[in-house]
């Protein structure tokens, strides 16, 4: 919390002062184009070269079947590198009808982004537009040679789902200089593309092969989305539950959800997500300008596997798993492994010498009956430890990692299981220490906290012939902190908070109530550290208000 003291300050200094400006000049009723709080990626000022991957690229033929734009990416010749940033932007518009829809762009193996749309406003209304992009300099190993890519949004169309999305999608290189030098970034990138768990094969597999035999570091990125009934995984139920309310429809295995991965077999952690909400989730207008945190770019979660490096590095093949004991639905697993390499050795050893990674959480659940209904209360706690040593070119180098995780979920169900009062507390850190001689050689930690609150009343005949209406109050909550692993600085932090109400009522396909306001703010620091605030109000699907704090 001393960090968030610290920009907080900072920000309400600047507030007071007058400093908040209107980010744009917006006037009420202005615009119903898509907006986030968070702040976009930070530009050096340095000759650059922008690649156009797409350029108005429409989601589908003229027969309605999805399309893809791909071709082959090379590096740009008037900017060869090295880059001080490499930056995706992608701009997109839409009208018409439509559900939301998975998008992503794949460069080589890699998905190197991965993310949803946001509902067109409906027939009759015009066309929305929005933007968002995505710091790829994490993956400039990967864009150093030609690769092959293919990307765009996955849609589909009917007489009444019309909405296209026309794609512009362009990779600008920034070159280093003195004043913005590169950054050190992983030597290898080594992608797998996605794959999908079911309850029927709740079990995924990913193949690494010809990974370096210099590894000194290993990072393991993993995007989960979820599908079906595990969509909004928070508003799950208990099995016997779900059955104790058969109109409803509810949804079973509980609330709490976790993708124990392993490395050839052995256990090297559990990841988890944060709670996205599409922009058709509970009720469309809810996110009707202002959309759910993340929407347009999953959250993905880093996961230090260093410990691990010394059994990657043996030139062989290495299996990487992800398992799913409770999954309900769907979900998409989106892996991508970080390698940092020594540059001064052509090959590295090491071994793990602790793996106390629990086979499952300590996880307790209880069902009472409340008026009208019953409640629904699910408390999970995780505590795992990885340790392993590498020997590099400077030494034997220790690192130890400790994760831990506190969950908590209760839900009123009540209304024959019609209605739903969800409030979930999902937060824990990561701690990686290394050592060399005994001292240590570097510490980072890595806090996040996701509280969610929402509320749903629905009464759902099928997607034409409906009446929902709900709420939702979500935050993602992030911190970085360096230290000697005892002594812990902040280097980062960041809240993004939104909250959100609305209603959907639909006969014979014809809209008789659709309404919807929001707010949503985020405090903080952008991606060089500098305090950062951003305030955004809707009504009735408009923006009413939109104030910013440029970092200075």
């Amino acid at each position: 919390m001393r960090i968030f003291t610290i920009v907080l300050s900072l920000v309400l200094a600047w507030v007071l002062s007058g400093a908040v400006a209107s980010a744009a000049p917006v006037v009420e009723g202005d615009t119903d184009n898509p907006v986030t709080a968070a702040p976009g990626v930070t530009r050096p000022d340095t000759p650059h070269c922008s690649v156009t991957l797409a350029d108005g690229f429409r989601s589908n033929a003229a027969d309605g079947s999805p399309r893809f734009y791909e071709g082959t990416l090379p590096p740009p010749q008037a900017c060869p590198g090295p880059w001080a940033k490499v930056v995706m932007d992608q701009t997109v518009t839409v009208s018409g009808r439509q559900y939301d829809r998975i998008g992503d762009l794949r460069i080589g193996g890699t998905e190197v982004w991965w993310g949803t749309t946001e509902e067109p406003s409906g027939e009759g209304r015009r066309a929305i537009t929005y933007h968002f992009d995505k710091d790829l300099t994490p993956y400039s190993a990967l864009l150093r040679t030609p690769q092959p890519f293919r990307g765009g949004v996955e849609n589909y169309t009917s007489p009444i789902y019309t909405g296209v999305y026309a794609q512009t999608v362009t990779l600008t290189y920034y070159q280093a200089d003195r004043r913005h030098p590169a950054p050190e970034t992983p030597g290898h990138v080594a992608g797998f593309g996605h794959a999908d768990a079911t309850p029927a094969a709740p079990v995924v597999h990913f193949t690494a092969r010809d990974l370096p035999r210099n590894i000194t570091r290993a990072y393991l990125e993993v995007t989960l989305e979820g599908h079906a009934c595990d969509e909004q995984w928070f508003d799950d139920v208990p099995d016997d539950v779900a059955a104790k309310y058969p109109a409803a429809g509810l949804c079973g295995k509980g609330p709490y959800r976790e993708a124990n991965f392993a490395i050839d077999g052995i256990a090297a952690g559990s990841a988890f997500t944060f709670p996205h909400i599409y922009s058709g989730g509970i009720v469309p207008q809810l996110w009707r300008p202002i959309v759910a945190i993340d929407t347009f770019s999953l959250h993905a979660e880093t996961y230090d596997v260093t410990p691990f490096a010394g059994r990657l590095v043996d030139g062989g093949t290495h299996d990487l798993s992800f398992s799913f004991p409770d999954i309900g639905g769907e979900f998409t697993v989106v892996p991508t492994l970080l390698l940092y390499t020594d540059e001064h050795a052509a090959q590295t050893s090491g071994a793990l010498t602790q793996d106390d990674v629990a086979a499952a959480p300590a996880r307790r659940t209880t069902v009472k009956d409340i008026p009208g209904g019953v409640n629904v209360t699910v408390t999970a706690k995780r505590h795992d430890v990885t340790a392993g040593y590498v020997d590099t070119s400077a030494g034997r180098v220790y690192t130890r990692v400790e994760r831990t995780r506190d969950y908590r979920n209760t839900d009123d169900v009540t209304g024959g299981g019609f209605t739903q009062h969800v409030v979930q507390a999902d937060s824990g850190q990561q701690t990686s220490v290394s050592t060399a001689d005994g001292r240590v050689r570097s510490a980072a930690r890595h806090t996040w906290s996701y509280p969610l609150t929402t509320d749903a009343t629905a009464n759902i005949t099928d997607d034409q012939n409906l009446r929902i209406s709900g709420s939702a109050e979500m935050t993602k909550t992030l911190a970085d902190f360096t230290g000697d692993g005892r002594n812990w600085r902040p280097s980062r932090a960041s809240r993004e908070w939104l909250a959100s109400s609305g209603v959907l009522a639909r006969t014979n396909g014809v809209n008789t109530e659709a309404d919807g306001r929001s707010k949503t703010l985020f405090t903080g620091t952008d991606d060089l550290g500098r305090p950062y605030f951003h305030y955004v109000a809707s009504e009735h699907g408009l923006i009413t208000e939109n104030r910013e704090l440029p970092p200075h």
